[in-house]
């Protein structure tokens, strides 16, 4: 064989593999979207997902994970789940309050039990799994909700009456109930991004917000406000949204993987949460800002400005079928001895 003939052998071969379908690219692929930083015991339960998943034997996927808003804002993202651009969004579930309203159940202010292993099984319970059938009429399949902490106010100035809460402009989620709840203690809401609200409470745009220790550490917001008030007047939790295009498209061995791997990812972010919880509220005292412990008689004078106002104030919003899920969570708060 001639020189010649070697190289034309060797394009013809070259243009034959460039249309070859590759063996190592997986079937579906996954991409799961959250706010927080990397790090962050969201970011931890992601990857321990991604983790279980990129190496299933049976379900042919590959999952990468994207923290801090990298595929769209919080305020915009859900569309993109919707349509199946972003197959995942791990965000509150005051997030999906906008499509469906009886989540905001999630948001109730006191509600929910103090003690987070109590609250786990809760979430394990049947009144869970009844609400978390709502979001599939709007485009959004959601196996589970992942305890991110109790949220805690910061500020400039110390909260420990419901007077010291008025005036205050507050960057709020997009969820009703959050929005009755800090009218009712007499502060200005505004709606923003996650990722501006360190730039607010910096320049004063805004001069509180809310949420739990781990998450004020790692989005470093204690740097720019003098106060954190131990309130733990409400829960942050997770909920784990799959794109219902995406998911429609799925063999059912992998609905039962990602579930299972759901799981995991809940457990490895509580467990990183908890951790975090002692040591991000030591690191935040030493930095000089100031931990406001309230008194039992303080959380209780905040309480009662929020309850049962804004329970009664969502099942008005939501009508019947809010009422209904409200009844089966304290029947079993009731049963599980949860006062």
């Amino acid at each position: 064989m001639n020189k010649l003939h070697k190289i034309s052998l060797a394009t013809c071969l070259t243009g034959m593999m460039a249309f070859m379908p590759t063996t190592n690219a997986a079937q579906f692929t996954m991409k799961i979207s959250h706010s927080a930083s990397p790090g962050d015991p969201r970011d931890q339960g992601a990857k321990k997902v991604a983790e279980i998943l990129n190496s299933s034997k049976t379900c042919d996927i590959k999952v990468q994970v994207y923290p801090s808003d990298q595929l769209g804002g919080s305020n915009s993202i859900w569309e993109q789940v919707q349509l199946g651009g972003v197959e995942v969004m791990i965000a509150p579930a005051a997030n999906l309050v906008q499509y469906e309203p009886l989540m905001g159940i999630l948001d109730l202010p006191y509600f929910w039990p103090s003690d987070p292993e109590q609250l786990l099984k809760v979430y394990q319970g049947s009144a869970m799994k009844d609400l978390l059938k709502f979001p599939e009429a709007h485009g959004f399949i959601v196996p589970g909700v992942w305890h991110t902490g109790y949220k805690n106010w910061t500020s400039n100035k110390e909260l420990r009456t419901p007077e010291d809460f008025k005036g205050l402009i507050v960057r709020v989620m997009p969820s009703k109930i959050l929005y009755k709840q800090n009218e009712l203690l007499g502060m200005q809401n505004v709606s923003m991004n996650f990722g501006d609200t360190y730039s607010a409470l910096q320049s004063g745009t805004i001069d509180a917000q809310d949420n739990p220790i781990p998450l004020i550490y790692n989005m470093k917001f204690y740097e720019v406000q003098k106060y954190v008030t131990m309130t733990n007047h409400g829960i942050l939790d997770q909920v784990f949204a799959i794109s219902k295009k995406f998911w429609d498209k799925l063999p059912e061995q992998c609905h039962g993987e990602i579930r299972t791997a759901i799981a995991e990812g809940g457990k490895v972010t509580y467990e990183a949460d908890e951790k975090l919880m002692i040591e991000d509220l030591a690191k935040i005292k030493d930095s000089g800002t100031t931990i406001v412990e309230l008194k039992p008689e303080e959380i209780s004078a905040i309480k009662n400005v929020l309850q049962p106002s804004v329970k009664n104030y969502y099942v008005d919003l939501v009508g019947p079928q809010g009422a209904e899920l409200v009844n089966k969570f304290e029947n079993e708060f009731t049963e599980m001895g949860i006062n």
